[in-house]
């Protein structure tokens, strides 16, 4: 999921917000300061001009407004912005109340203050803070206004000298802080528009980077579903290749060139190759193994039927079965080299295999012409599975037999020899027990070190010679 970087900026942005009302607030409060003191100045003017104008009360009412900045400033200092301009607008707004007591009331040079006021509310607190004063002044004024005209309320009267001088100063003093606070104004003006630039070229950033970023998954995307579809694509090669494997079909490769131009991925591709190595090591393997257990079995059933045990061939004829030499017709010969079942016309030929391995074969005729039926071949293709497997069982027993029986000669051969002390007497009984073990025409044998390899012994006759010495 994309995120933008501009909302994360938002702390930032509302604690620049209240980093600047803070510095618009000291800074009108310096101004209101200035204010202050050129309205003492005034003050100190007018009471040189009227003798009986109220100094001492407007002196105190200036130094009361002065008391509520020193509280703006500390509360600016806490961080507690909103606090500063609250006190600021409520104090300023009843010092001045009080300056127009003494200073001709609701019509006198002192309302002149009232429009700094209100446009200083509008900066430090917004234009809600601002018509707030507003009505709150008006709203005080028009009921001081009328209470004044029904003689409930009668501020302290000014000569018309020193309104005069009073409203003139009060005019230029009023004309100095609204320049000051136009300055201030512009100020702010000319902060916010470089701090709105500045978010704007954030903001500009931003986009870029959440584009490249979308540009960036919407890639990451098409690669990752290309790969899934190249590896279900593989999946299913190799798992078609495993499957005609296991079915028996050895013959089966992988086509690398053909997987190289619709997967494009090279740990898949190398997977591929690396499966097809493996595979055909097995097979090789398989092959290897399958041809060395045939060959023994050949060797094995030679030995086995070259050794005497039983007769190699039966025939039964009208319910009488005898012993015959083998015989191969020609449907035999086919079911043996084909390892498959065989029928000509009424002859049937059937192989006889032990671990894929032929041993013999069946034949078999019908003199009535009637035809093999599926379910006769199948009768005796499974009779000629169990005969095959039931005769390796039993060549096995018997060569389990034979080898036992040769076990036992060696051994009782062991303990004769053990017995014996004599060279010659040992020499003779070996002669006698391997003749008649093995039932030999002629053994002999010889003691005479070897000089050297490939050399003949000394006493040995020349080559060619036949003769064997009779045995000692």
């Amino acid at each position: 999921m994309i995120r933008l970087g501009a909302p994360t900026k938002l702390p930032a942005v509302v604690e620049q917000t209240a980093a600047r009302k803070s510095q618009t607030l000291a800074a009108v409060t310096r101004v209101t300061f200035y204010a202050l003191a050129a309205g003492l100045l005034l003050a100190v003017w007018a009471r040189r001009l009227v003798l009986d104008f109220p100094t001492l009360p407007v002196i105190l009412s200036l130094v009361g407004y002065a008391v509520v900045l020193l509280l703006v400033q500390g509360l600016l200092r806490r961080g507690a912005t909103e606090w500063g301009a609250r006190v600021y607008l409520i104090g300023g707004g009843v010092a001045l109340l009080a300056l127009c007591y003494f200073m001709g009331g609701p019509t006198g040079p002192i309302t002149l203050a009232f429009g700094p006021l209100i446009v200083i509310g509008a900066l430090v607190s917004g234009p809600g803070a601002a018509l707030g004063s507003t009505l709150g002044v008006g709203g005080v004024m028009a009921v001081w206004l009328v209470l004044q005209g029904r003689g409930l309320a009668t501020p302290y009267p000014l000569p018309a000298s020193a309104d005069r001088i009073l409203t003139l100063g009060m005019l230029f003093l009023s004309l100095g802080t609204m320049v000051a606070l136009l300055a201030i104004f512009v100020r702010l003006i000319e902060e916010s528009l470089v701090s709105a630039y500045q978010r704007g070229e954030e903001l500009s950033e931003a986009l870029e980077r959440a584009e490249t970023a979308a540009q960036a998954e919407v890639g990451a995307r098409e690669q990752i579903q290309e790969t899934l579809e190249q590896l279900q694509a593989s999946v299913q090669e190799y798992t078609t290749f495993l499957s005609r494997i296991e079915e028996g079909d050895f013959e089966a490769r992988l086509d690398m060139e053909d997987l190289a131009k619709r997967i494009e991925n090279p740990a898949l591709l190398a997977l591929g190759s690396r499966l097809t190595r493996t595979v055909e090591t097995l097979i090789t393997t398989l092959n290897e193994l399958r041809s060395v257990q045939q060959r023994y079995l050949r060797e094995a059933w030679t030995m086995f039927l070259e050794s005497g045990s039983g007769c190699r061939g039966f025939s039964a004829h009208g319910g009488e079965v005898q012993a015959v030499p083998p015989a191969w017709n020609p449907p035999m010969l086919k079911a043996t080299q084909g390892r498959r079942t065989v029928v000509e016309g009424g002859e049937l030929a059937v192989p006889i295999a032990v671990r894929d391995e032929v041993i013999g074969a069946l034949s078999a005729r019908r003199t009535d012409g009637s035809p093999w039926t599926a379910e006769d071949l199948a009768l005796v293709e499974s009779v000629m599975d169990q005969l095959g497997q039931t005769l390796e069982t039993l060549r096995l027993v018997e060569e389990t037999q034979r080898q036992a029986q040769r076990q036992q000669v060696l051994s009782d051969l062991s303990g004769r020899f053990s017995r014996s002390f004599d060279v010659d007497a040992l020499l003779q009984q070996a002669l006698m027990d391997l003749g008649r073990i093995l039932d030999l025409d002629e053994v002999a044998v010889f003691l005479e070190p070897v000089t050297a390899a490939g050399e003949a012994p000394a006493n040995a006759p020349a080559a060619g010679a036949e003769e064997m010495p009779d045995a000692a």
